[in-house]
C-alpha cells in the first residue's frame, strides 16, 4: 500500500511539474509575439516619418526652384526676353551712375555695354557680377551705385529725373543692341568697355567713347 501511494505521489508531481512547464513556455511565446508586434509597429512608424519626410523635401524643393524661376526669367519668347526684377534695379542705377546726365543714347549704350558683358565668357554672367567686378565700375567703389540703389528703392526710378534711366535698362535687358547717334543707328553687339577715354575709341556719344 505505501509502494502505491508513493507511486501515485510521484505521477501526481510529474504532472504538475509538465504542467508548469507548458505554462512557461506559453508565456515566453506570448512575450515574444508582443515583442515582433511592438518591433514591427515601430518599423512602420520609422517608414511613415521617412516617407512624410520625403514628401516634404521634394515639396520644398518644388517650392524653392519655382520660387526661384519666378525671382529670375532669362527666356525667350519669340522676339521678347524677360528679366527680373532684381536684374532691372541694377542695369537703372548704374546707368543713372555712369550717364545720368548724358543723352539717351549715352544711357542707352551704357546699358548695351553691361549687357554685353554678362553675355560674354570673359566677363561674369550675371548683371551684379559684371557691375562687382574688381575695378571696372568706379561707383561700386564710391558709395554712388549704393546710394542710386536705395533711391530705387524708395521710388523704383519713376520719377521724371530717373523715368529715362529705367527706360534705358528695360531696352538694354530686353536686347537691344543699337543706338542712334548724328542721326545713324549703331550696333554695339561687339562693344565691352566705355570711359572719358578709352583707346582704340569706336564710337563717342557724348562725353563717353566706347570700344
Amino acid at each position: 500500500m505505501k509502494t502505491k501511494k508513493i507511486v501515485a505521489m510521484l505521477l501526481m508531481c510529474a504532472v504538475l511539474l509538465s504542467n508548469m512547464s507548458f505554462m512557461a513556455k506559453a508565456e515566453e511565446s506570448s512575450a515574444e509575439n508582443a515583442k515582433d508586434a511592438t518591433t514591427e509597429t515601430t518599423e512602420t512608424i520609422d517608414s511613415t516619418e521617412n516617407t512624410t519626410a520625403a514628401n516634404a523635401t521634394t515639396v520644398k524643393s518644388k517650392t524653392t526652384a519655382k520660387n526661384n524661376n519666378a525671382v529670375k526669367k532669362k527666356m525667350k519668347k519669340g522676339n521678347v526676353v524677360t528679366y527680373s526684377k532684381q536684374e532691372l534695379r541694377y542695369m537703372a542705377t548704374i546707368i543713372y551712375c555712369e550717364a545720368g546726365n548724358q543723352s539717351y543714347a549715352g544711357k542707352l549704350a551704357v546699358g548695351i555695354v553691361v549687357k554685353n558683358r554678362m553675355e560674354s565668357k570673359k566677363f561674369p554672367n550675371t548683371i551684379k557680377g559684371v557691375l562687382y567686378q574688381r575695378y571696372q565700375f568706379t561707383p561700386t567703389r564710391n558709395g554712388a551705385l549704393n546710394r542710386a540703389l536705395r533711391t530705387y528703392d524708395k521710388n523704383g526710378f519713376k520719377t521724371k529725373e530717373y523715368s529715362s534711366c529705367l527706360k534705358a535698362a528695360k531696352e538694354a535687358l530686353s536686347g537691344v543692341k543699337t543706338v542712334k547717334v548724328g542721326g545713324k543707328t549703331r550696333n554695339m553687339k561687339g562693344y565691352y568697355f566705355f570711359s572719358r577715354y578709352v583707346s582704340g575709341c569706336r564710337l563717342k556719344i557724348g562725353a563717353h567713347m566706347f570700344k
